[in-house]
């Protein structure tokens, strides 16, 4: 662990994980319109610029699987705009920035930083399928019982190493940061690791798995 993070506590990011499980198990009872803003109002410290809202196109496969959402922001006052997009092709980065990106406003605090974060990964598997995006079934893990739970759950447990500290770990730049918190996930490998993000001055959230501190072997594969 860097001295240079600063170690967030562990009590917020959990009531923010509750109410972001909560809301991940709704999903049937809500308007697809109503997804990104229900899912912005969990993070206190995010928002969108003043005059617009956050919206989405998803498309299906052939074989009735849904795909991971195209988000976007659109002015508030016209709900029938949507940006120019190919939605067959993945995003490129630039194109992330202007479509969403740059649209999105956080607190320039450590907490504020966290929470963008969080919220960047969550927006993308907002009604997708465990089929093609793992994080719908992956949980964050703020605190030593949640870890403890999904540790003793688990048929074997390899390479184990308990950390410190439970809570996000935030690093500030000049303009964005890093932020890394463990995550557990029963897909493909199941294991618990640092999902690690680094966040630049436009606004873009770039996401890759870290260290592992439990290997659990073999998870669900479809």
């Amino acid at each position: 662990m860097g001295s240079d993070f600063e170690l967030l506590p562990s009590d917020v990011a959990e009531e923010i994980l509750a109410k972001v499980l909560a809301f991940r198990s709704g999903y049937q009872g809500r308007e697809p319109g109503e997804d990104l803003p229900a899912l912005l109002s969990i993070f206190p410290r995010v928002r969108a610029r003043e005059g617009y809202v956050l919206d989405y196109v998803q498309e299906t496969t052939g074989e009735g699987v849904a795909l991971p959402i195209r988000p976007f922001a659109r002015p508030a006052d016209d709900d029938s705009w949507s940006p120019m997009i190919d939605t067959g092709v993945a995003p490129e980065r630039e194109d992330l920035v202007d479509e969403l990106y740059q649209y999105l406003e956080y607190d320039a605090t450590p907490e504020g930083l966290f929470e963008y974060a969080f919220f960047a990964v969550e927006v993308g598997s907002v009604r997708a399928s465990a089929h093609v995006s793992e994080w719908p079934e992956s949980t964050p893990i703020f605190t030593a019982e949640r870890f403890d739970q999904f540790v003793e759950a688990a048929g074997k447990v390899s390479d184990l190493k308990r950390p410190e500290h439970f809570g996000p770990q935030v690093r500030r730049d000049p303009e964005g940061g890093h932020v890394r918190f463990l995550v557990y996930t029963p897909m493909g490998w199941e294991r618990i690791y640092y999902l690690e993000s680094a966040i630049d001055g436009s606004g873009y959230v770039e996401q890759e798995a870290g260290d592992i501190v439990a290997d659990m072997g073999s998870g669900m594969i479809f």
